[in-house]
């Protein structure tokens, strides 16, 4: 990852060179690079430690105590503002961030709202009923609309990349009435008041809650769509590299439930580690406002925000909401994905925290239903990362179009709605061949954090680079993986091949036959073993070929592929169900499914992706 708290500690890593490379005419003194200023000139005044406890500080005894850490000094000697410094640094440590192959999506860009600047009923709403001073309006440069507030979201650069309207008046109900402008970017409300050079940020659930929080001396941004997880948190995507210059991030939500999944899916994209959650006294920093409270009991607050780093050592009764929901699961789903399979149905979950091994026999077709189940996913609301190393790209979305659109030969329109519809949960891994863990999870990470990914898929274990008798190596390397996937909530999916090419007593492989160190199998969380069964296919061919109906009837109802579920550490539930393979579509189906894979409806229009 390369955001401000990762560069800091590459350049303390690196201090004395970082000290030389900036003040080239400093010499080294103890633990110390001394220079005369930040202008680089010989002497003494400017003092940068570059060993022990203290590396990475700097001070100018002779500037009143200028100082500061290395990225404070690479700003100061190049005289650069901090995000074109980061990019600067990045380059001299030779950071890149990842790249997907996956073509940025196209916003359109909002005209620019004819408004003025709020004034008589709003201006009367925004500093009578909500308390606002006229200076915080200013410097987010609110408008108004008639009775209709405008709330203009502008880049750091200046761009107007979404606007938001509210309106002063109620419904009938009783509900706020706001409309945004349409296909526009998600993006954060309130750059245009935010210090380039800042590295602390507070992040509100509002708009007036940010103007609050300049009032209170705070200068803040504002989330887009409120508060809760999935679509409300779309705007990340747009945001993170941004968002990638500030050391701490005060979330300063609402102080209810869609506030706090609100604050976790945050924490969990942006990092933890520079998140901290503010309790406020009242829901929101506008309430605190109306009630009063003085700027100094908001500080405060924010003094106390507490971090979001998982503690290592937590009380069982913490845990009783989440048992609770195991025995009796809210809107009765266990959160997780599942098989596209009606015999299996809510048997098995694949859920987050967890790692799935897919073992079979080299051409039993482990990939290519693992590839059915992704799709299923798909459609249940998954966002994938799929790392297929041993197919190219096309070859595995090529495999997905056939099993998404139920069909051999799709036509050039029904392709693209499909290659549309994979577009909004698919990101893929554009690498065949061997790759280390960890350069692997560096990406897998980075499409967690950016693009929300929560499923992911490594095709193969053989491909991680590590010696078929390597064991040592597979169990550290599987045990990475685990660690990753508890560590980020989300689902790995590793596909490993069976010990054996075929089984002489034939059937699906077991716990057991997982090829390579036993600690594969005993890190998993589930083992799911493929089989085809060679010989029934060969006896069903013969009789097509013959055309013996009588010997084709019994033989078409027994299933050439068997699943097995060898493992469930969480379930209640181990066994085997058998499948039937559609060449056509490259789909699967049980006994009891009554159709394959998804809809995609035809109308006037032209064709149209599952809702």
């Amino acid at each position: 990852m390369s955001d401000i708290t990762a560069i800091k500690r590459a350049l303390v890593d690196r201090a004395p060179e970082v000290a030389e490379h900036l003040l080239p005419r400093g010499r080294k003194m103890g633990r110390e690079w001394t220079v005369g200023s930040v202008g680089g000139e010989p002497g003494e005044s400017l003092k940068v430690c570059v060993q022990g406890a203290k590396a990475g500080t700097w001070c100018d005894f002779a500037e009143g105590g200028e100082g500061g850490d290395l990225i404070d000094l690479w700003r100061a000697v190049k005289r650069q503002p901090l995000p074109e410094a980061l990019d600067d640094i990045r380059n001299w440590l030779g950071i890149e961030r990842p790249r997907f192959e996956k073509p940025a999506k196209a916003w359109r860009r909002p005209d620019r709202p004819k408004c003025a600047a709020p004034k008589s009923d709003v201006l009367a709403y925004l500093t009578g009923e909500r308390g606002l001073s006229e200076d915080a309006v200013r410097a987010y440069r609110v408008g108004e609309q008639g009775r209709t507030i405008v709330f203009p979201s502008l880049l750091p650069d200046g761009t107007l990349a979404f606007v938001k309207f509210l309106g002063i008046d109620r419904s009938p109900e009783g509900k706020k009435i706001t409309r945004v402008e349409a296909g526009c970017e998600p993006v954060l409300f309130g750059w245009q008041a935010i210090d380039r050079n800042a590295r602390e940020i507070v992040i509100t659930e509002g708009e007036i809650d940010a103007l609050t929080a300049w009032d209170f001396g705070i200068p803040a941004l504002s989330v887009p769509f409120g508060g809760g997880i999935g679509a409300k948190q779309a705007w990340i995507e747009s945001e993170f590299e941004r968002l990638g210059q500030f050391e701490v991030i005060y979330l300063a939500l609402d102080n209810d439930r869609e506030g706090e999944l609100a604050a976790g899916e945050i924490a969990n994209r942006l990092g933890r580690h520079r998140c901290r959650r503010v309790i406020l006294p009242r829901k929101d920093l506008n309430e605190c406002r109306k009630a009063g409270l003085s700027a100094e009991e908001i500080r405060e607050c924010f003094a106390a925000a507490r971090t979001l780093d998982p503690p290592e050592l937590r009380r069982a009764g913490e845990f009783t909401e989440d048992v609770l929901r195991l025995f009796w699961p809210t809107d009765d789903q266990e959160p997780g994905y599942r098989l596209p399979f009606a015999k299996i149905g809510d048997k098995l979950v694949f859920r987050p925290g967890e790692l799935s091994i897919w073992t079979g026999p080299s051409g039993a077709g482990k990939s290519q239903v693992l590839s059915h189940a992704l799709v299923a996913m798909g459609d249940q609301g998954a966002r994938v990362c799929l790392a297929s190393l041993e197919m190219a790209p096309r070859q595995s979305l090529k495999r997905m179009v056939k099993q998404a659109g139920n069909v051999d030969r799709p036509t050039e329109p029904f392709l693209r709605v499909v290659m549309d519809w994979l577009d909004g949960w698919c990101w893929v891994f554009a690498l065949v061949g061997k790759v280390s863990v960890a350069k692997l999870l560096e990406i897998f990470e980075y499409a967690r954090a950016r693009y929300g990914c929560d499923v992911f898929v490594i095709d193969s274990l053989m491909r991680l680079g590590i010696g078929s008798e390597d064991y040592e190596g597979q169990e550290k390397a599987v045990f990475e993986i685990v660690t990753w996937a508890v560590e980020k909530a989300v689902h790995v999916h590793l596909v490993a091949h069976a010990r054996k090419a075929d089984r002489a007593s034939g059937g699906v492989p077991e716990l057991e036959d997982v090829k390579g160190a036993s600690e594969i199998g005993a890190n998993a969380f589930n083992i799911l073993g493929v089989w085809r069964n060679r010989k029934l296919e060969d006896e069903i061919k013969a009789a097509e070929v013959s055309g013996d109906q009588n010997a084709l009837a019994p033989l078409a109802d027994k299933p050439p592929v068997l699943l097995n579920v060898a493992k469930q550490r969480n379930g209640d539930w181990e066994g085997k169900i058998g499948l039937w393979f559609n060449q056509a579509t490259y789909q699967y189906r049980s006994a009891h499914d009554d159709r394959f894979g998804h809809q995609f409806v035809e109308t006037p229009a032209g064709w149209r992706a599952p809702a």
